[in-house]
């Protein structure tokens, strides 16, 4: 036991080691001066709309959506690397205790997301329901217990291997958990409790009737590589990431997209670029992600001017600042450099792709602004974006891209 104690204490220091080394180059200047900047003004409307929110908004329902969401997506962080599916899989029956402590770690580890969220709508459930401090304290510790649970139960089904077991548990613990925040919100603390209860009954059968089952090595693992993936990812937006592995995916719906590139020397850089991105599950995923989040947020919430075009901004912004990582994706290829083209193109078709992405989803924020009878801030949100976009790319990212090219070259 005390070789994994061991073992646990120096993964752990070597990960948040690791965290602290990239967090450094991510918090830079220029992205605390903007999510300063949106975070003011974004807390300046959300004050302003609360005065004047509707009797009948549904803050109850939109807030046990968001709170089951963030716990039921609890996940442990084991740590685990490749070569433990070797060297550990004797001492498989001695790892409980590893696996407690990497539990205990992920529950504080991921309270911030929690932490955020309730800051955020404090104001809504205050203005909604009449809480008091005392209530929503009272709330919250509730909800982390539920989120304990998750944790709980999503290392139980780790133990099984059918797709459809995970799929059933995500279903289940989302209904439950939707159950047990929107009781707890309402203050109906006595059905809080009967779906307490369920929710103690399932891991202890779930516990138990994991009990005889090996340990799943090989999709714990898988699991711990996506994660970190997914942090190197996002790290890669501000720095080189040497451990970062790029995975792509040919989508055929979307090939029609690259025959609107004309067959010319010139535009070798355009072409695989745009490949690059509608095959990558990274970018794509990303402008889709935050395209949907975006336009929910502008149909659901009545806003203002200020807020419907702060809301917007945000999204190209957080859009266009993850997508420049793209730049650098065939840096580490020679493919490029067996094609007669001159580097000096690569900087402008990237540029050009970047603005026709942004643009894109501008327009596309712009049309539901519109259907969700926002005329005005629709109007002007038109054409401050389209400024935006511009000054975005070739004022910013350009000067970057050039910072970039000389790190390389």
């Amino acid at each position: 036991m005390k070789n994994l104690d061991q073992i646990w204490k120096t993964r752990l220091e070597a990960h948040v080691k690791e965290v602290q080394s990239y967090t450094k180059y991510m918090f830079n200047d220029h992205l605390i001066f903007v999510l300063v900047f949106l975070g003011a003004g974004g807390a300046l409307s959300y004050q302003e709309w609360l005065k004047t929110m509707p009797e009948n908004f549904p803050a109850l329902l939109i807030l046990t959506v968001v709170f089951a969401l963030i716990i039921t997506a609890s996940s442990v962080r084991t740590l685990l690397k490749e070569a433990d599916l070797v060297f550990l899989l004797p001492l498989e029956v001695k790892m409980a205790d590893y696996f407690r402590k990497a539990t205990v770690y992920s529950f504080f580890s991921q309270l911030y997301i929690f932490f955020i969220a309730a800051i955020v709508f404090a104001p809504m459930i205050f203005r909604a329901e009449n809480f008091t401090g005392t209530d929503y304290l009272f709330m919250c510790l509730l909800i982390l217990l539920a989120k304990a649970w998750n944790l709980l139960m999503s290392f139980r089904i780790s133990f099984y291997t059918e797709q459809s077991a995970k799929a059933a548990d995500l279903a289940v613990r989302f209904a439950l958990n939707a159950a047990a925040v929107y009781f707890i919100l309402s203050k109906a603390y006595l059905y809080a409790i009967v779906v307490f209860a369920v929710m103690a009954v399932l891991y202890l059968y779930f516990k138990k009737a994991t009990a005889a089952k090996g340990i799943k090595w090989e999709a714990l693992i898988d699991r711990e590589l996506e994660k970190k993936q997914s942090f190197y990812r996002i790290a890669n937006l501000f720095t080189d990431v040497p451990k970062l592995k790029k995975k792509a995916k040919r989508r055929k719906m979307l090939d029609g997209l690259l025959t609107l590139i004309k067959y010319k020397q010139e535009n070798m850089y355009a072409y695989l670029y745009t490949r690059a991105f509608l095959r990558s599950g990274d970018f794509l995923g990303i402008f889709l992600r935050l395209t949907v989040i975006g336009s929910i947020i502008l149909f659901i919430i009545p806003t203002n001017q200020f807020s419907v075009l702060a809301i917007a901004i945000l999204v190209l912004y957080l859009t266009g600042i993850q997508i420049l990582g793209l730049y650098k994706h065939f840096d580490m290829l020679s493919l490029p450099d067996l094609y007669p083209v001159s580097r000096q193109h690569k900087k402008g078709k990237f540029l050009k792709l970047l603005f026709s992405i942004v643009l894109f989803q501008h327009l596309i924020l712009t049309v539901v602004s519109l259907t969700s009878g926002k005329w005005l801030p629709s109007i002007i949100l038109l054409g401050a974006g389209i400024a935006f976009a511009y000054l975005f790319v070739y004022l910013y990212v350009k000067p970057r891209l050039a910072k970039m090219d000389a790190s390389i070259y």
